[in-house]
């Protein structure tokens, strides 16, 4: 689970923003990473000295175990981004039917994404239309790293 102030996973947070993706301000780069956590604060660090110096950062996602980052993108939840990407849809019931899987399953993977500041929702009517609103999503894993740390994801951004 991200490392929020929120007790309930299911609460009323929407991750829905006032502005179309299109307008709203968000970071060119969401770059997910799997660091133990001494070498992801080195990188918070670096990025807020970049951010304060007035260049882009990206939104930083970190898990601590590669293992849970694994977890999380799984083979349909990456099915399910790359929908996403190449035609947003109009809500969660349009895009199972494009991707030809129910929708509760649908709704749960794109909420799960959701929870971790990957996918947003924008209010279209009475749907609400999920939508990744970086341009790119890079994953680093260091593969020799020896350190695997608790199963805590840190979101910063």
């Amino acid at each position: 689970m991200p490392n929020d102030d929120s007790t309930d996973r299911d609460s009323d947070r929407t991750h829905e923003h006032a502005s179309h993706p299109e307008t709203a301000d968000y970071p060119e780069l969401l770059l997910i990473t799997a660091d133990p956590s001494d070498v992801a604060l080195e990188r918070e660090l670096e990025l807020a000295d970049q951010f304060e110096d007035g260049m882009e950062t990206p939104h930083l996602l970190n898990f601590e175990n590669p293992t849970d980052l694994r977890k999380l993108l799984t083979e349909r939840r990456l099915e399910v981004l790359r929908s996403i990407n190449d035609a947003p849809p109009t809500s969660i019931r349009d895009l199972a039917d494009r991707l030809g899987r129910a929708a509760s399953d649908v709704h749960d993977d794109v909420h799960l994404l959701a929870d971790y500041n990957i996918v947003y929702f924008e209010q279209e009517g009475r749907a609400r239309a999920p939508y990744i609103p970086y341009e790119r999503v890079k994953i680093e894993i260091d593969m020799l790293g020896t350190d695997v740390g608790t199963d805590r994801a840190i979101v910063s951004g």
